[in-house]
């Protein structure tokens, strides 16, 4: 009788807790400028309080694109694939047409040009049966992944995340939660610092989803601000071109975490 009352308190106090508000603001005008279009997610940790423009849009699934980065850095050290972070990534000899990519790097650097070659060749030797062991302890989004789209399942196909899913992702990485070695999350969270300031430091990582027949081009700035004032704020955003545009016709390389550096020093965060 003992344990069922307090299985009944346990439960009751899951239920008391509250769920995240969530207040919409209108961020266009910080997307025009960049003829983009898109959506924006934030959510405040201490408060406990998402802030949404587009929320529609911010629980629609896109491709994750070299977001995966992250969740794929994790599987590489989790399997042995990856060593540690000064592993070489050798360079196949094909030119492509980002000049940056052309050429040998480790780890760190590939994850911060976002090589989208060197993660396809640590995808073909984690292989599709390693990830389908890996994902589900991850969860990151709905990932489709079989032996033929081993080396492409986050850039084209059926895998998809929404900004909700993304944040929930980052929440837990952040706090060391996910189902993976303290080791290897640290790691990683390591790779995605961006900037440190004494006010601040910021973690991102941008995706890029090319156009096809039936879907634009599609981009992500995903991250989070931990502020030395013991705050910290989770980002998703997504955005594609606007109508009648490309990604080569717009500033749309630059304009994912430029809007959301405008969006967060409007919000006084940065």
């Amino acid at each position: 009788m003992r344990l069922f009352w307090l299985i009944f308190l346990l439960l009751l106090n899951l239920a008391a807790v509250p769920e995240p508000s969530t207040v919409e603001r209108d961020f266009q005008r910080y997307f025009s400028p960049y003829r983009v279009q898109g959506s924006f997610l934030l959510y405040d940790e201490q408060a406990g309080r998402f802030t949404a423009y587009n929320l529609k849009r911010c629980r629609q699934g896109f491709l994750p694109a070299s977001t995966f980065k992250i969740p794929n850095t994790i599987i590489g050290l989790e399997t042995g694939v990856i060593q540690d972070t000064s592993q070489i990534m050798k360079w196949d000899g094909r030119k492509r047409s980002f000049p940056q990519w052309n050429q040998d790097m480790t780890l760190g650097r590939a994850l911060r040009v976002s090589c989208v070659p060197c993660y396809q060749q640590i995808a073909r030797n984690i292989g599709g049966r390693r990830y389908n062991e890996q994902l589900p302890k991850l969860k990151f989004g709905q990932m489709r992944v079989t032996e033929a789209t081993v080396d492409s399942f986050w850039l084209t196909g059926s895998s998809r995340i929404t900004q909700f899913e993304q944040i929930d992702f980052l929440r837990r990485l952040h706090a060391n939660k996910l189902l993976a070695t303290l080791e290897h999350q640290q790691t990683t969270k390591a790779l995605l610092q961006l900037r440190k300031t004494p006010d601040y430091c910021l973690y991102g990582k941008t995706g890029w989803s090319g156009r096809t027949a039936t879907r634009p081009d599609n981009g992500w700035f995903v991250g989070w601000l931990a502020r030395t004032d013991g705050r910290t704020f989770y980002f998703a955003l997504n955005a594609e071109p606007q109508p009648g545009h490309t990604a080569a016709d717009t500033k749309f390389v630059p304009a994912r975490r430029a809007i959301t550096e405008e969006i967060l020093a409007e919000l006084k965060l940065l």
